[in-house]
């Protein structure tokens, strides 16, 4: 490589699956193609299921609705099936689609998919997540949420106040 060739190549060094893109007003550039990822509202007797993300997972110690990514070539409701069997030890029927949003963070974006889901056999326990626990919506933002999760919560609040 000459001189005018090594000039020109651009000064990214990791593997990428698609070029890097600059997100304008952010500051920020992404690498990594977005992460699907499936969440289930889970509702009993008025209360909203929710999990506590392990200490060292990203965003350790936030509370999210349960679920987890989507492997590749997955169906979003399979997905979703799977995730509260492996995180929650319970089997589900999953119903219609709450909400969507993707939500950028600073290394990349995240596409997330709500589902209504029902607990057709057993009782969720922690089996990985650090906690769960069956809350009013009104006390959701008692909970630290992440910031994708914001639009979802001023959902469900608000349909309790309708």
């Amino acid at each position: 490589m000459n001189a005018r060739e090594a000039a020109e190549r651009p000064p990214f060094r990791a593997k990428c699956l698609k070029p890097p893109r600059y997100i304008p007003g952010q500051d920020r550039i992404v690498t990594h193609p977005p992460i699907d990822v499936v969440a289930g509202v889970i509702r009993r007797d008025g209360l909203l299921l929710i999990a506590q993300r392990l200490p060292d997972d990203t965003l350790g110690g936030y509370w999210e609705f349960p679920g987890g990514k989507v492997e590749r070539d997955e169906a979003l409701v399979d997905a979703l099936k799977r995730e509260l069997q492996e995180e929650l030890g319970v089997e589900t029927r999953i119903g219609a689609e709450l909400h969507r949003v993707v939500h950028a963070y600073p290394d990349r974006d995240v596409r997330l998919y709500f589902y209504e889901a029902t607990i057709t056999a057993g009782e969720p326990q922690p089996i990985e997540a650090a906690d769960v626990r069956w809350v009013r919506p009104d006390e959701l933002l008692d909970y630290q949420f992440p910031e994708a999760d914001k639009p979802l919560l001023e959902m469900l609040m608000a349909e309790r106040a309708g």
